[in-house]
């Protein structure tokens, strides 16, 4: 039976533990997917408008484009999300602190 308490006696930000260098990856994928998906909304919506001139018959423009919308807000707020997750974690494994045991605090470190 896996138990949240255990969890607080463990060290996850050891220097070189898999955990730190994980995180890491993740937040530097992370960083790449924020700059392009801004990129990637603007051009996809330059064809849609281009489409909406070329066939302006089209009544699937504004749904189109507002599900990029979503998509891209979505997809900026995930580190936050991710961040407030490990919080949670922590507080449910008794790391209320800033020790080097919460998870939060390596994300952070990471």
């Amino acid at each position: 039976m896996f138990i949240l308490g255990d969890l607080a006696a463990f060290d996850w930000c050891r220097d070189g533990s898999g955990i730190i260098k994980a995180m890491s990856c993740i937040k530097f994928i992370l960083s790449i997917i924020r700059i392009a998906v801004p990129i990637g909304l603007v051009a996809f919506t330059i064809v849609e408008v281009v489409k909406k001139v070329l066939n302006p018959d089209d009544k699937d423009f504004m749904k189109h484009i507002l599900n990029r919308v979503i998509a891209a807000v979505v997809v900026f707020f995930v580190p936050l999300i991710v961040s407030f997750v490990l919080r949670i974690i922590d507080i449910g494994a008794g790391n209320t602190d800033a020790s080097s045991h919460s998870l939060g605090t390596c994300w952070e470190k990471a």
